[in-house]
């Protein structure tokens, strides 16, 4: 594991670390049927869930969804958890008394009317955008942003056109509003990939960033305001 919070004794409180685990992504070879690959994201992401429950002092090992494509349930003892992967990277996290949601992209300039569909020209000023079209890590660091808030909110894609951002602190802090309601996005970024999380009323003080027990790619930590 790399930079991070020792993890206490109980559950951690708001203002304390969200402990975020991520590994890369196996099975992904070229060749290996879509279902396959899907799959060993899937998997890969539940074992950095259960890695994140441990070092946050979750107590439960059981993470269950509301159907085959539901949302996350809270486990026995009332913790809420998520789960991100691609084909690059997967990451899992949990929190005691609040919605979590993670989002995890390769940073890559999508189409522009894809762009222009999921932001309005104020967010994408935010993030760059001028006589310029916005790049690449903008464009990842918007849309991160927004899918983390979504999971929170347990609500996905759906909820986009209700998401907007509002402002942007350095290059690791997104503020968004959903719904009228504020949500700060802390963001890593990891080779070429861009990690978001969020976490409803609980806003927790930091992020701890952690590699895999059986992943190592490099990580850190990312603070909030003040």
């Amino acid at each position: 594991m790399t930079e991070a919070d020792a993890p206490g004794p109980g559950a951690p409180r708001a203002g304390g670390t969200l402990h975020v685990v991520i590994a890369r992504t196996p099975g992904q070879e070229p060749g290996t049927p879509a279902p396959k690959r899907v799959a060993a994201q899937r998997a890969a992401a539940r074992e950095a869930l259960r890695e994140a429950a441990a070092l946050a002092g979750c107590p439960d090992t059981a993470f269950e969804k509301s159907g085959p494509r539901g949302r996350p349930l809270p486990t026995a003892s009332g913790w809420r958890w998520t789960i991100t992967h691609d084909a690059t990277l997967v990451a899992g996290a949990v929190w005691p008394d609040a919605d979590v949601g993670i989002d995890v992209e390769r940073i890559a300039l999508r189409r522009r009317d894809l762009v222009e569909r999921v932001s309005t020209p104020e967010e994408r000023a935010l993030f760059g955008e001028g006589a310029e079209p916005l790049d690449a890590l903008g464009f990842s660091r918007l849309w991160t942003a927004k899918e983390a808030v979504l999971k929170a909110e347990r609500i996905g894609l759906p909820g986009m056109p209700r998401c907007r951002v509002v402002d942007v602190v350095g290059s690791s802090l997104v503020v968004a509003e959903y719904e009228g309601r504020r949500r700060e996005v802390l963001q890593t970024r990891l080779g070429g990939s861009l990690i978001s999380a969020c976490v409803l009323s609980a806003t927790p003080g930091r992020v701890a960033w952690h590699a895999s027990a059986a992943s190592q790619p490099t990580v850190g930590s990312s603070a909030r305001r003040g």
